[in-house]
């Protein structure tokens, strides 16, 4: 009797381990409307019913945005499939034509089937990357020819509900990313 009771313990302890729950929701994606790399409106609504993992960047940025890039796309490499979905958001909408980020994306290879690449008004880049998910975007190009602006990447889910932020450039960030993509995606197919 001594050993089921062990046996039965060990199986409930090892039941409460499974999926690790899911990341609480920050807000609520607002509404916006952007343009995609094939000339596609791309609108709060474009994104429902699937999750998503977003960042900002420009194309011809000559800090963190290549290494943002390799690492989203390190994250569509540990993801393959249909889930989770990607997009990248321009903050240099004036040069960010959605010719240019279709260049951009066909000269790396990127899987366009899941990632989307954004283009727009830029007071609408800024409402979405500063007042939605309140990340930082600088106002202007500085003689670098930087623009400022954040490496989180983050997890929007398929109910529009924003659900968490994350560096894109540090190994924790990432590991963070998969254990809340983990858990939502469960969430979701439940």
């Amino acid at each position: 009797m001594r050993g089921l009771t062990s046996l039965i313990f060990g199986i409930s302890l090892l039941a409460g381990c499974g999926q690790p729950d899911p990341p609480p929701v920050m807000g609520a994606l607002a509404a916006f409307d952007l343009v995609d790399q094939d000339g596609q409106p791309l609108t709060r609504e474009t994104l429902a019913g699937s999750t998503w993992v977003v960042d900002f960047f420009f194309t011809r940025c000559p800090s963190i945005c290549p290494l943002m890039t390799e690492r989203m796309e390190s994250v569509a490499a540990r993801w393959p499939g249909a889930a989770p979905k990607f997009l990248s958001v321009s903050i240099d909408p004036e040069w960010d034509t959605s010719q240019r980020l279709r260049a951009y994306a066909d000269e790396r290879n990127l899987p366009q089937e899941r990632w989307r690449f954004a283009t727009g008004d830029k007071k609408a880049i800024r409402a979405l990357c500063t007042g939605t998910f309140r990340l930082a975007m600088g106002r202007g190009m500085d003689e670098g020819g930087d623009i400022l602006h954040s490496s989180r990447f983050i997890l929007v889910d398929a109910k529009g509900d924003i659900r968490g932020a994350f560096d894109g450039l540090d190994d924790a960030g990432h590991k963070a990313l998969d254990v809340a993509l983990r858990a939502l995606l469960a969430e979701a197919g439940s």
